[in-house]
């Protein structure tokens, strides 16, 4: 402190330091969400089931697409990511964007909202898999991310298709799956907007 600086000024610099800091954890906390769901894209991408769930606390609730409600990291195990081990064997491209992520300066909670495309290229047929380029599908994520023991995970997480055909909810795809078993398969490509 020299001379001419005074208790208040001094003060007032501790204040803004202060609030300073707080805005730099902030934005590095964001920037650290930003990385864990980028991450878990990557996961997605490789389909590495067993590392996409490392990314969600031990109680996290889920709602993805027509798997239904999970409540807690196990049940998500055991009713959505080894349901899509056995399924999901496409070898297709994800890109994650628009990310809006809202959290309070110096808290452990935070909420984010993303857009999600998949580009398609493998396609089951009779015979196996027929690569066709070109096919989208774009999704939403709304989430609620904690901070468990230093470390940013998924706490809550929404997950929908949304163009060029939305999700049909839980029941609406059993319905589906249901009349498609019985010989009436559901006709896709209505999109949002009727014509």
């Amino acid at each position: 402190m020299t001379d001419q600086t005074s208790p208040a000024d001094v003060a007032k610099l501790v204040e803004e330091i202060d609030r300073l800091r707080l805005q730099v954890q902030r934005l590095e906390d964001i920037e650290s969400i930003k990385a864990l769901h980028r991450r878990y894209i990557r996961k997605l991408a490789d389909r590495d089931w067993e590392g996409m769930a490392d990314f969600y606390t031990d109680d996290a609730v889920t709602d993805i697409r027509w798997h239904g409600r999970t409540e807690g990291k196990q049940q998500l195990i055991e009713e959505v990511l080894d349901e899509l081990h056995k399924i999901v064997k496409s070898a297709d491209g994800y890109v994650l964007s628009s990310p809006v992520i809202e959290i309070e300066a110096g808290s452990d909670r935070a909420y984010g909202e993303w857009t999600w495309h998949r580009h398609v290229c493998d396609f089951r047929t009779t015979g196996g898999y027929m690569r066709v380029w070109g096919p989208w599908l774009e999704g939403r994520y709304k989430c609620v991310y904690e901070r468990v023991g230093g470390e940013w995970k998924f706490k809550d997480v929404w997950f929908r298709v949304v163009l060029p055909d939305p999700d049909p909810e839980a029941d609406e795809m059993a319905a589906r799956m249901e009349a498609g078993a019985s010989g009436t398969p559901h006709v896709s490509g209505a999109g949002i907007f009727q014509k």
